[in-house]
């Protein structure tokens, strides 16, 4: 896990994440284990890793597809969670299948891009728009619902018990 800059007891985080669109251009979203919401497949990177790295080996290891990265549609900086996210499109090549689920990934599923699951993981309708427009090169400074935080902790700290 890549972290820096301590502030007070919380500290940054880095996250890598790719939208994967399939012939029909529909999104790949995962479903996570940890907790129950639809996410980019992607993750934290790891300590001293670049983010196009990272965003390949999580790709990888939640999907079982080998991508290239097209560009950054932007880097997203999400006050609440002191977490900064960069999102990439990803080509992968027709003839790769995903896997059907992994450690990490309970289910794997195209979606339409105005037809996302509502239990989305925070920001990512918004990122995945981003993508879908052919936007690149962004930088986001998230101004996130409260409310949205306070529900994503508790799910946390219900999954801890």
């Amino acid at each position: 896990m890549q972290q820096s800059k301590k502030a007070g007891n919380k500290v940054t985080t880095y996250g890598a994440f790719g939208v994967i669109r399939d012939s029909a251009g529909k999104v790949l979203l995962a479903r996570r284990r940890d907790y129950p919401l639809w996410d980019l497949p992607g993750g934290t990177q790891e300590a001293g890793e670049l983010p196009e790295l990272g965003v390949r080996r999580e790709i990888r290891e939640e999907t079982g597809l080998n991508g290239t990265i097209d560009h950054l549609v932007g880097t997203y900086f999400r006050l609440l969670h002191e977490d900064v996210q960069s999102i990439f499109v990803i080509n992968v090549s027709s003839d790769q299948q995903p896997i059907a689920a992994g450690p990490e990934t309970k289910e794997l599923a195209y979606f339409a891009p105005d037809n996302l699951p509502q239990n989305l993981v925070a920001l990512r309708a918004e990122q995945i728009q981003d993508a879908v427009a052919g936007k690149k090169a962004l930088h986001v400074i998230a101004q996130e619902n409260r409310w949205v935080y306070r529900g994503e902790r508790i799910l946390r700290w219900f999954k801890r018990r």
